[in-house]
């Protein structure tokens, strides 16, 4: 349900004092959905089942039904958005202080998609994982997952639904501060693997890890899993061509010092998987698409240095991909012999000893 303009004036208002204060900017209307975001994820949910065989990926499609309907936050920045704040964190300033900030709305469906797209495409990184009898992983309950690079809550809490302890860690400010209010994070309250089931939790840490110190301790490690979806690609690390290097990946580490914490923060036989999904490379008399390179960053050889055994590598995953894009309406209606021009994806799995 979106909210209306009237409503969404009210929400800025929540939790501020008696005192009168300066009105802030109107905040812009958002447009209706004709269903609200969890009705879409469960329709999509009901679109991917078919092509899930493992009762992980399958339970983590299911969790949908469990999922809360966000409303729309805000977030206040000033002008020049060096400083930023979540509505709890506004509303607890003086008077004097609110109108350097002006609030910006982010409507439901971004709670869930942001800017990547449905998080039901984890299912695929479940199913590779499950599908692969060397990992030892067919279930997510008692398990404790580390989510490179999230993106969004989404697939956080489905694990989370799930039995798992969940955390993501992203350099994105926003997300820290769009994930902040009451009810986000924390223990899984759904008790959708019964009352019985060990209970999950979710929790996200906001900077870069592992180059910063206080987010390593605040990740800290014994991890059963640690992902990363559409971040860890070879080109936003080690770009084939010159690029602007604000569309890279700044790890702030060598790659010897990632796979190194990547390795430390995984429990003896933990599972490190990267799937990245990309769009077509531009031909050579265009400018490179960093996001388009999607292959693994580390070689097989750096893996193996980090003390990792390689399972797969640079698996070519294009023919499911294009299955689930056709289901998810991503590939507007083109032919599948059109759509395998504009669409790739490859994994990478490797285990600690």
């Amino acid at each position: 349900m979106t909210l209306s303009f009237a409503v969404l004036l009210a929400t800025i208002a929540v939790g501020q004092t008696s005192a009168p204060t300066p009105k802030p900017e109107p905040v812009p209307e958002v447009a209706q959905e004709t269903q609200t975001i969890v009705q879409q994820l469960a329709t999509q949910a009901s679109k991917l089942r078919p092509l899930v065989k493992t009762p992980m990926a399958e339970k983590f499609l299911e969790a949908v039904k469990v999922l809360s309907q966000p409303q729309v936050r805000l977030i206040y920045r000033t002008a020049d958005r060096k400083k930023m704040l979540s509505a709890t964190e506004w509303a607890k300033l003086s008077a004097a202080e609110q109108p350097e900030y002006a609030p910006r709305p982010f409507t439901p469906d971004f709670y869930y998609f942001t800017g990547y797209g449905s998080p039901l495409v984890y299912s695929r990184v479940l199913e590779v994982l499950a599908s692969n009898k060397d990992t030892g992983v067919t279930a997510l309950a008692g398990k404790k997952v580390l989510d490179f690079g999230y993106g969004t809550i989404g697939q956080l809490k489905l694990m989370a639904a799930c039995g798992a302890h969940a955390r993501g860690v992203d350099v994105d400010p926003i997300l820290a501060m769009l994930y902040s209010e009451p009810g986000d994070t924390g223990p899984d309250t759904s008790k959708f693997m019964g009352k019985e089931a060990a209970t999950g939790s979710t929790a996200v840490s906001g900077g870069r890890w592992p180059a910063e110190k206080n987010v390593v301790d605040e990740v800290g490690g014994e991890y059963d899993i640690i992902t990363s979806k559409n971040t860890l690609k070879a080109g936003y690390i080690h770009p084939a061509r010159e690029v602007d290097e604000r569309f890279l990946v700044k790890l702030g580490v060598s790659d010897a010092e990632f796979l190194a914490a990547v390795f430390k923060s995984l429990k003896p036989g933990g599972i490190f998987v990267i799937y990245n999904i990309c769009p077509a490379q531009a031909p050579l008399d265009k400018p490179y698409v960093p996001h388009a390179d999607g292959k693994s960053p580390f070689s097989n050889e750096q893996f193996e240095a980090a003390g990792f055994k390689v399972l797969e590598f640079d698996v070519d995953d294009q023919a499911v991909v294009l299955d689930y894009w056709a289901a998810l309406g991503y590939d507007e209606g083109k032919p599948r012999e059109q759509a395998k021009t504009d669409i790739f994806a490859w994994y990478t799995i490797v285990r600690k000893p």
